[in-house]
């Protein structure tokens, strides 16, 4: 996927926590399913752990909205992994 996405701060959620088993297509049905908006970046960046850690990048969204995606997520147990999620 292409990096059209708003690079600005603020627009992107770093979000570890996730298994290495878990694929793309399963992350971002469980990003839809929470947040309700469909990511148009998932990005993993950290390729040899156990737990690895993504970017995930949203575009349209209000001042806010990230946010809140973050929060909604952070702490959620998911496929036994707790995710953490931060915007970046």
């Amino acid at each position: 996927m292409g990096r059209n996405v708003n690079n600005e701060f603020g627009h992107r959620i770093y979000l570890t926590g996730v298994g290495a088993e878990v694929t793309e297509a399963e992350l971002r049905d469980f990003l839809r399913k929470y947040t309700e908006k469909t990511p148009d970046l998932v990005e993993r960046v950290d390729l040899n752990t156990a737990l690895p850690a993504y970017v995930i990048g949203f575009h349209g969204l209000v001042d806010g909205q990230i946010q809140t995606f973050a929060d909604r997520i952070n702490g959620m147990y998911w496929l036994r992994h707790q995710v953490s999620a931060h915007v970046m």
